[in-house]
């Protein structure tokens, strides 16, 4: 009988321990800077989808730029009178950090190549990219953040807004989950 017992304490004990391999939002967050008409404007959109396999670290997302609000009334028309094919910006890439999302770490920093794809435009950008641990009760918690600028003719943003400048400056922070099975 207590054979049968530990055998059942050690599978339970595995079992709880192994994690989901999947995280996904659609609600993340992103703050943009640009100026325009020599001005700083800050937009930001709640709509950002993100996507994280934490086997292979590979993470995607998509921003649909109608969700952002810039707080400027004729910013936000325009952008919502653009082409619906321009308004989509995916990212893909790796987050090169082996093992964030198991157990306690320090803060952890490192660059982040990422391929983005808007429109019909391709292009590479390396966000600063950041991770950092937090207690998150019955889940293991991560805050990613990156920060990083964006040539606004390669996004598309110019032939949108003609006014706006040459330098995009994009920030996101999203908490990243990994619930433990029960």
């Amino acid at each position: 009988m207590k054979i049968i017992f530990i055998t059942l304490l050690f599978f339970a004990q595995t079992w709880v321990a192994v994690g989901q391999s999947l995280y996904r939002t659609t609600e993340g967050h992103i703050v943009m800077v640009a100026e325009i008409i020599d001005e700083q404007v800050i937009a930001e959109s709640h709509k950002l989808f993100l996507f994280l396999d934490y086997n292979t670290k590979e993470i995607s997302g998509k921003l649909d730029l109608k969700t952002i609000d810039t707080g400027i009334d004729y910013l936000n028309e325009e952008i919502s009178k653009a082409e619906d094919e321009e308004m989509t910006v995916s990212f893909s890439g790796f987050i090169p950090v082996d093992d964030f999302i198991s157990k306690p770490h320090a803060p952890i920093s490192f660059n982040w190549p990422l391929k983005v794809t808007a429109g019909e435009r391709t292009f590479q950008i390396i966000l600063s990219g950041n991770l950092k641990h937090f207690n998150g009760g019955e889940a293991i918690a991560c805050m990613l953040s990156a920060t990083g600028d964006v040539d606004t003719n390669e996004v598309g943003l110019k032939s949108i807004l003609p006014e706006i400048g040459k330098t995009l400056k994009i920030h996101f922070t999203q908490v990243i989950l990994r619930k433990n099975k029960l």
